[in-house]
């Protein structure tokens, strides 16, 4: 068949109707159905001599359920959360955005990014999900409204997004997450990890695109990069799908030192080998010897095992190798790129340095579904390497990057915690935009945990933070400016709550006072 042929749309197919019953509405069961099943669950008890089984408890027997109670609330720690984002400057750092005000809009842009920034700390799955709560009077409280926006009005916002707007948020991010990483003493050495999730997509959505990777489906490319001494996401982009990174690395990396470079003495970057690039280890070389970098900028990349550098790993003698863990052995080699290309791909006519490369290798088990053995049996290894201008031990390096498991955490907290696989628009710019909120309620949350709860708090995951303290029952009494949060006298929050206020009149500006916002704006 010709290529024209198969590109020519044929005959309209319409599949065959499969013909059943819908049983959701409970009608086609007979009123005795509980009955039967009772009696079905009770004819396969065992004889007992004289004791019961335990029955229905007495307190279902006549349950009666009344809905009288508007002040009650499901989210009883959000309004201690809001506080301290708004002490932190929330409503001051969105304020600007640059979107459009609809003519009839009740809530402007800059308040629909503190409500979708705390819907996201509160766990909602998906913006629609807004509709079940938007009476919920601890949310309202938090947010300062009298009734949250509906799914409508957010599914506008995000349609309405271009990409001054997401660069706007995306501004706000690199700026908050640098101001949030100043400390007291200057750390001699702070860790950075760069890695790219997979996002799927639901429906067709722009700017996604088919990858080999994730069995050909739609995909969009989330690149994050993290500070492992802190979890902290110092930059989030939603890329096009199936985006490789390696060509975006400058930006990153000047990103990096805008924010790190005078913080601390010494930033490392880690990455796998997405980022293995001859042009992406000459930057950061090159940001090492610049005298205008305040901090000296080493890295540990995973190389790519092509064909010279794994004769060359294979070749090194066995006395080199030393023992890493029970499986792994490591040792080292210099190695140059013969073919270096640059940020477009095309090859470049240079000479590329050697440089040091930290490998491994593990033991594979022996081939035995061989017929007929070999006349000398060779040992077989999987080979790893590692190309760092560290001047460490090679066992240490290995551990170095080891340890960026981290990453893989944090995004894996951004896409269960914070529902990142739920993207709500049509539009890349609109999903482009929910992604740096999602940045910024991350990164809220991160500092929140640091700031403001006990130690077994700090290390809590989202979803347990939520279960724990932002997301508990509560009853909210009093009027605007004089409110009182009544919740369970036992439960974990009781302790966290404790110390959670203390830090609050610690931390913020005003201790023990909420920052007016009104409603609507």
């Amino acid at each position: 068949m010709s290529q024209q042929a198969r590109r020519s749309r044929g005959p309209r197919f319409t599949p065959p109707q499969v013909k059943a019953p819908d049983i959701r509405d409970g009608s086609a069961h007979p009123a005795q159905l509980l009955g039967h099943l009772y009696r079905q669950a009770a004819g396969g008890r065992l004889p007992l001599g004289g004791v019961q089984h335990a029955a229905t408890p007495p307190a279902l027997a006549q349950i009666e359920y009344v809905c009288d109670r508007p002040d009650l609330t499901g989210f009883a720690g959000m309004p201690a959360f809001m506080q301290f984002c708004y002490g932190a400057g929330l409503a001051d750092w969105v304020l600007d955005l640059p979107l459009a005000r609809r003519r009839d809009a009740i809530y402007p842009p800059g308040k629909l990014c503190e409500v979708v920034v705390a819907i996201l700390a509160a766990g909602l799955e998906r913006v629609s999900h807004i509709d079940d709560v938007k009476d919920d009077p601890g949310l309202c409280m938090a947010l300062g409204l009298q009734r949250l926006p509906d799914q409508a009005t957010l599914s506008r916002f995000f349609s309405d997004a271009t990409p001054e707007a997401v660069a706007f948020l995306q501004a706000v991010n690199h700026s908050f997450s640098a101001a949030s990483t100043s400390f007291l003493r200057r750390p001699g050495r702070l860790i950075v990890d760069v890695d790219t999730r997979d996002v799927g997509v639901y429906g067709k959505q722009e700017g996604a695109k088919r990858s080999p990777r994730n069995d050909g489906d739609p995909i969009y490319t989330f690149e994050a990069v993290t500070l492992r001494n802190g979890r902290d996401l110092l930059r989030g982009e939603l890329l096009e799908g199936a985006t490789h990174p390696a060509p975006l690395f400058r930006e990153r990396l000047e990103a990096v030192l805008a924010q790190l470079g005078s913080t601390t003495a010494e930033t490392i970057l880690c990455a796998d080998a997405a980022w293995y690039a001859d042009y992406v280890l000459e930057m950061i070389e090159q940001a090492d010897a610049d005298a205008a970098v305040r901090c000296q900028c080493k890295y540990a990349i995973r190389a790519q095992m092509r064909g010279e550098l794994k004769h060359l790993i294979a070749a090194v003698g066995e006395e080199c190798w030393q023992r890493y863990d029970e499986y792994t052995e490591v040792a080292e080699v210099a190695f140059a790129f013969s073919r270096p290309r640059d940020e477009q791909g095309r090859t470049r006519q240079k000479a590329c340095p050697t440089r040091r490369y930290v490998v491994t290798r593990q033991r594979l088990k022996d081939r035995a579904d061989e017929a007929q053995g070999t006349l000398l049996e060779q040992p077989r290894y999987a080979y790893r390497a590692i190309v760092t201008n560290l001047d460490w031990a090679p066992r240490r390096i290995v551990k170095l990057y080891n340890d960026r498991a981290t990453v893989e955490s944090i995004l894996k907290e951004s896409a269960l915690g914070f529902h990142m696989d739920s993207l709500p628009s049509q539009s890349f710019a609109g999903n482009g935009l929910f992604c740096q909120l999602l940045v910024l309620a991350y990164n809220l949350v991160n500092l929140f945990r640091r700031l403001c709860l006990p130690e077994e708090g700090k290390r809590q995951q989202v979803p347990g933070l939520r279960r724990r303290l932002l997301a508990v029952p509560g009853l909210v009494r009093g009027t605007e400016g004089d409110c009182v949060l009544h919740c369970a006298a036992t439960g974990p929050h009781v302790g966290w709550l404790g110390h959670l206020l203390a830090a609050l009149e610690r931390w913020l500006p005003s201790p023990g006072l909420m920052p007016a916002v009104a409603a609507g704006g």
